[in-house]
């Protein structure tokens, strides 16, 4: 596969999916707990039905929370979340998603239907996956 031929692949083949999320009016000490378990450092912000509110990074526990001393048990993730991240459809290409990702200074793009429910995660990580296969 040629870099003209990678630019035009769909966010559907290469995103993450079945991700660990936290929804909405957990503890930021239940959201760190999952990252910790699942050995990642961003999770998903979702409602009960899937939809999108926003974004949580090890650095926002960091830098909203612990830095600031306030106690994660009472804390919840909606008070130190990244709200309304940049998103992508499934039908963009991996071309704009880099586009975006270099221009914002991004790591991870939510990937989201039309009515904003949450189906993967485009990360720099499933790009460089994807740079391995460029002949």
């Amino acid at each position: 596969m040629d870099k003209l031929e990678t630019a035009k692949i769909l966010v559907d083949e290469i995103m993450t999916r079945n991700l660990v999320t936290v929804t909405l009016g957990s503890s930021v000490e239940d959201a760190v707990k999952r990252m910790i378990e699942y050995d990642v450092e961003c999770l998903p912000v979702i409602d009960s039905v899937g939809v999108l509110h926003g974004l949580i990074t090890f650095r926002d526990v960091v830098t909203k929370a612990v830095l600031k001393q306030a106690d994660i048990k009472e804390l919840r993730v909606e008070d130190i979340m990244t709200r309304n991240p940049i998103t992508c459809s499934p039908t963009s290409t991996v071309l704009e998603v880099v586009k975006i990702m270099k221009n914002k200074h991004l790591r991870r793009i939510p990937v989201v239907d039309s009515n904003n429910k949450l189906l993967g995660l485009v990360t720099d990580f499933d790009l460089t996956l994807l740079g391995w296969e460029i002949k």
